[in-house]
C-alpha cells in the first residue's frame, strides 16, 4: 500500500455496511483516520473493528444526520478524538420504491432528511474545521440515477440529482478555502442492502443470495453486471486523496457504463 491518505482524518458517514464500510476500511488501509458513522451503532462499530482491531485509528459513532445536532457532534467528536479533519464522504443514505402520487410530506421529509439534508449539514460544520487546516475534499455519493432517469424511484432519484446540485455549490463557494468538493455516481452496486433484500425474496442464505446477484446477467450496463462496494470505494479514494487536486465540482460516473448504455 502507498498509504495515500497517510496523516488525513476522514468521516464516513454511512459506514456501517456496503460502500461506506468498503470506503472506511479502505480509508484505513491507505493510512486515514477515520470516524465510522452510522444510523445503527452495532453496525458501525463491526465495521470499526473490522477495519482496525486496534482501534487507534478508528472511531464508531452513531448518528441521525437528518438532524443538525447529530451532524454537529459528529463533526466535534472526530475534531476532539484526532485533532483535525480532511475528508468527508456523505455515503449515508436511504430509498423508497414508488411514483410520486404515492410520495406524502412524512416520505418526503425522511429521504430528504437523510440523502440531502444530512451530506448538507455534515458539510456544514465539516468546511470550518477543514479551512482552520488548509482545506480538505468532500466526497457525496450520489446515483447514476441522479443523472439517468428511471420509473418508480421519484423521490430518491429527485433527492440524489439535488446532490449534484449541492456538490457544485459546495465546490463553487469554498474553493478559496482550499476545500474541493465532488460527487460520484454509482451504478448498481451489490452491497447489503441488496443481498438482505434479495435473500427475502427468494428465501436464500446471505451467502447464496451474494452469490445468486454476482452471477445474475445485468442488462442495464455495458459490463453486464454490478459492482462490488471497494469498486466504488477506490473512485472514492481517488477524489479524497491529493492525486486529484485539480478537480472539483465534478461528477463522475461509476456505472459500469449504465449511462451511455441508456443512450444507444
Amino acid at each position: 500500500m502507498t498509504e495515500r491518505l497517510a496523516g488525513k482524518v476522514a468521516i464516513v458517514t454511512g459506514g456501517g455496511g456496503g460502500i461506506g464500510g468498503a470506503t472506511a476500511d479502505l480509508f484505513v488501509r491507505e493510512g486515514a483516520a477515520v470516524a465510522v458513522i452510522d444510523s445503527d451503532e452495532a453496525a458501525s462499530r463491526r465495521v470499526a473493528e473490522a477495519v482496525d482491531p486496534s482501534g487507534a485509528r478508528v472511531l464508531a459513532l452513531a448518528a441521525d444526520l437528518a438532524r443538525e445536532a447529530d451532524a454537529e457532534r459528529t463533526v466535534r467528536a472526530t475534531l476532539e478524538r484526532f485533532g483535525r479533519l480532511d475528508v468527508l464522504v456523505n455515503a449515508a443514505g436511504v430509498r423508497l420504491y414508488g411514483p410520486i402520487t404515492e410520495a406524502t410530506p412524512e416520505s418526503w421529509a425522511w429521504i430528504l432528511g437523510v440523502n440531502l439534508l444530512g451530506a448538507a449539514y455534515c458539510a456544514k460544520f465539516a468546511v470550518p474545521a477543514m479551512a482552520r487546516t488548509g482545506g480538505g475534499s468532500i466526497v457525496n455519493i450520489s446515483s447514476t440515477n441522479g443523472v439517468v432517469p428511471r420509473a418508480n424511484m421519484a423521490q430518491y432519484d429527485a433527492t440524489k440529482a439535488g446532490l449534484l446540485g449541492l456538490t457544485r455549490a459546495l465546490a463553487c463557494d469554498h474553493a478559496g478555502q482550499g476545500i474541493r468538493a465532488n460527487a460520484i455516481c454509482p451504478g448498481w452496486t451489490i452491497t447489503d442492502f441488496h443481498v438482505r433484500r434479495r435473500a427475502e425474496q427468494a428465501g436464500l442464505s446471505r451467502e447464496e443470495a451474494a452469490a445468486d446477484l454476482r452471477e445474475q446477467p445485468y442488462d442495464d450496463n455495458i459490463l453486464k453486471r454490478g459492482a462490488t462496494p471497494t469498486e466504488i470505494a477506490y473512485p472514492i479514494l481517488f477524489l479524497a486523496s491529493d492525486e486529484s487536486s485539480f478537480i472539483t465540482g465534478a461528477t463522475l460516473m461509476v456505472d459500469g457504463g449504465n449511462g451511455i448504455s441508456r443512450q444507444r
